[in-house]
Parts: structure tokens; sequence; C-alpha cells
């Protein structure tokens, strides 16, 4: 085999390879948009505990495209994150709120609070940051700048479309008291997970026909030559005597 051929057959190994992903990608995000989400749509985690003795939990900022173009990081356009929670404390009332990382910081000032910096689900595990302070913060509910917010014994539910900004979710006791216990869950809908998945799918089929293509050019064989025509013989001329 050529070396030409050799590199056709190499080429297109690596683009077979490079179709299996994209089709394995789009099967995962398929079978995830079918069977992984509840009854209203959402992909979310299980519930877990969330504690701390300050007065409030926040979480890590949310950057949202800050560096994007707007119209990508409209309101909604990306999805809509759900939190849950109910107070694992009898009778207390907790609240759970979504705003702007700079009103937050704002209204926080100087609260003790607990930053939630490293979480992970599978198994649950989470780190918090202690922030010290000696202030004692007003209610939640007296301030105005949340995005989406909600109040109660539980569950407490909140909806906000995601937008653009930088961004930070509160757990609080409605009463703005000391020690903040919540049973918590998470969820995202994100509303184009079926064509990402339908993308990667036709672009994994089309890859893996360029993949064939190429080996099967490579693996053909030339027809042998023509075997040459033998030159006709002149006749010899006699002269006349």
């Amino acid at each position: 085999m050529s070396a030409g051929r050799i590199a056709l057959v190499v080429l297109g190994c690596i683009v077979a390879l490079l179709a299996l992903a994209f089709l394995a990608g789009g099967a995962v995000l398929f079978w995830a948009h079918t069977s992984e989400r509840d009854a209203e749509g959402y992909y979310s985690t299980g519930t877990e505990r969330f504690q701390t003795q300050t007065y409030a939990l926040v979480s890590d900022d949310l950057e949202i495209g800050t560096e994007g173009p707007d119209w990508l990081f409209r309101e909604g356009r990306l999805g809509t994150i759900r939190v849950r929670g109910t107070s694992a404390e009898p009778g207390e009332q907790i609240f759970i709120g979504v705003a702007r990382t700079s009103e937050v910081d704002g209204y926080l000032g100087n609260v003790s609070r607990a930053r939630v910096f490293d979480l992970e689900f599978d198994p649950f595990a989470v780190e918090y940051e202690r922030l010290p302070g000696n202030s004692t913060p007003e209610p939640p509910q007296s301030r105005t700048f949340w995005a989406e917010s909600a109040s109660g014994a539980g569950p407490v539910t909140v909806r906000w479309e995601v937008a653009k900004g930088d961004w930070s979710i509160i757990v609080m006791n409605t009463d703005a008291s000391r020690d903040v216990s919540a049973d918590i869950s998470l969820g995202a809908k994100v509303g184009y997970i079926f064509w990402i998945a339908l993308v990667l799918v036709i672009i994994g089929a089309l890859l893996a026909a360029a993949a064939a293509l190429l080996i099967v050019f490579a693996a053909r064989r030339r027809p042998p030559p023509a075997p040459a025509t033998p030159a006709a013989t002149p006749e010899p001329v006699h002269g006349r005597r």
C-alpha cells in the first residue's frame, strides 16, 4: 500500500473516532432529555442538608456571561434554575432568594455568614467558607432587590430565569436569626438540550460517512494497467526488378 493510501486510512480512523464521540454525546443527551427529568421538566439533584451557625448560607458567585453578548444571555434564554428547600428545624421558616451579588454583599456587609465554595452531589459533599461579622441583619423580606424569592415553613420553591451578570443564592431564617439549617434540592431546566443532541447526532453521522468514504477510497484497488499493444511490423517493400 502506498504512503498516500496509508495516510487516508489513518485520517479515516481519526474521523471515525470523532464521529463516535459526537454520536455518543448526542445519545447521552437524548437519554437525559427523555428519562432524567422530573415531572416539571427539571434535571434535579437529591435533597441534602445545608447548615451553618451563622446568619445566612450564600452560594459562590454565579457568573453568567459577563464577557458574552447580551442577546445570548438574555433573561431565560439559557434556562431556569430551581431551588427548593424546607427548614430542618420544626416550626422554623426559611427564606430563599436570588439577587445580584453586589446587592447581597451590601445587605450582609458585616454579617457573619457561610459561603458554599465547593459542592458535590454524587456523593454529596459540601465545604463552607465562614465570613466573620458582628452585625445583625434585617429580615430578608424587608429588602426589595431580590430577582426571585420565597419564604415559609416549606417546601419553599424559587424559580429563577438565568440572566447575565453576577448572582448569588441565599438561604436564611425568615426572622434573620442564627443557625440556618435547611434541606435543599437544586434543579435546572434547559430547553435546548434536545436540539444540541440532534446537532451532535447529525454531525456524528456526517463524520461517520466521511470516514467510511476515506477508508473505502484508500482500500480500493486500482485496475491493473492494460497490456501494451505490440506495434505493427511494417511489411517489407520489394523493389521492382
